[in-house]
């Protein structure tokens, strides 16, 4: 089979990145041929661009004529859409129909139903626009890029394409990656078809696991408030756990800072996969604390995959892929006292137990092999 994957970078990697490389190599591994329709937002430079980014965000003609005369020359059997904000734009959709190549996408966040695409503001989560078609709440408070005139650009943008209709006209297959993140879907003004939808999670690779750990706990991800980092800091801080964060962000610098006076704070930056492995492998726990409703968690399966068990808030997609007391444990989101709590009961609790139910887990429901599996048949059943 052959597939063009179409996706719109960000300027820093994250998970939609990941999952879009690793899904090209578990393709081409199983035999099928995979050809990359790739735009980065580390294109977008000067005022200009900017400028001409936000006036083609409802509908690219640029892009539209780029990805008709790529699929042309590769005339695949089905695309798979990941990505399509800010630069590719819904004309991506369009663009598929009218050289009649069958599209799927996955929803790897809420931009159709969100300007920031998070379902966040001012700390907690927010759905104001969810059921509105037009998304004056978002304008008001200015949640794209903090400002209200770009806000306006993405609120126009998901106004007008929620009157074509192209989200249910003009794509195929939806992926959502939980049930949490199609739950959201169906509460909204969007009205996806029963035929339409899919859910698939995503999956991580089998590196090797160790029920042999040491003595620190482990936070993987974005430095910025809404990704809980501070909360934990201060809950091992007041717990005494050593920690290690890895990762790079807007509160780098300050969380440098913390770690000046507390000797068990330790920041590790940005790793390699090699890296990266290593960390998790050996880690007592991972511990994460978003306060945004994630479309998924690919970090927890990575722990899962290593028998690393996981700490996570009782709330949203976290969750629900941890089981308290069986491959990890839950705390209250936000409150330090009960995650520092959390953190000290870890000791007194059967912790071969939880490391043996991660990695159970991990080959039960996120393994290569079963996602590949999954994803072929979601492609065989558009064409």
């Amino acid at each position: 089979m052959h597939i063009v994957q179409i996706h719109n970078e960000y300027k820093d990697i994250g998970g939609e990145d990941v999952v879009v490389a690793r899904e090209k190599k578990m393709l081409e591994e199983a035999g099928n041929r995979v050809s990359q329709y790739i735009v980065s937002n580390k294109d977008i430079l000067s005022i200009s661009q900017k400028l001409k980014t936000a006036l083609s965000l409802t509908y690219s003609l640029a892009q539209k004529k780029n990805i008709k005369e790529f699929l042309k020359q590769e005339a695949p059997d089905v695309v798979h859409v990941h990505n399509f904000l800010p630069i590719i734009s819904p004309a991506v959709f369009y663009a598929c129909k009218e050289l009649n190549v069958p599209v799927v996408v996955t929803i790897h966040n809420y931009r159709m139903i969100c300007s920031n695409g998070l379902l966040y503001r001012q700390g907690g989560v927010c759905e104001d626009c969810t059921t509105n078609r037009i998304g004056f709440s978002g304008i008001k408070n200015g949640c794209y890029q903090n400002s209200k005139i770009a806000t306006a650009f993405p609120v126009i943008s998901n106004a007008i394409h929620g009157y074509l209709k192209t989200w249910t006209s003009s794509i195929d297959k939806v992926i959502f990656l939980s049930n949490l993140s199609k739950e959201i879907f169906d509460k909204s003004h969007i009205n996806f078809s029963d035929n339409q939808i899919e859910i698939k999670p995503n999956f991580a690779d089998d590196n090797g696991f160790s029920y042999h750990k040491d003595n620190y706990a482990l936070f993987v991800g974005r430095l910025s408030v809404e990704k809980g980092v501070l909360v934990i800091i201060k809950a091992c801080i007041k717990s005494g756990k050593r920690l290690k964060v890895v990762g790079n962000g807007p509160l780098l610098d300050e969380i440098k800072q913390i770690s000046y006076s507390n000797n068990n704070i330790e920041i590790v930056g940005f790793q390699n996969q090699q890296e990266l492995a290593s960390l998790y492998k050996n880690a007592q726990v991972l511990i994460t604390g978003s306060k945004m409703y994630e479309t998924f968690g690919l970090v927890i399966i990575e722990s899962f995959s290593y028998g690393t068990p996981v700490i996570a808030p009782s709330f949203g997609n976290a969750g629900e892929l941890v089981t308290n007391s069986y491959n990890g444990l839950h705390y209250q989101l936000n409150n330090i006292k009960d995650l520092a709590n959390t953190i000290k009961k870890l000791d007194s609790v059967h912790q071969q137990f939880l490391r043996k139910n991660a990695r159970k887990t991990f080959l039960e429901k996120y393994t290569r092999e079963e996602n590949l599996s999954q994803l072929l048949e979601i492609y065989s059943s558009v064409l």
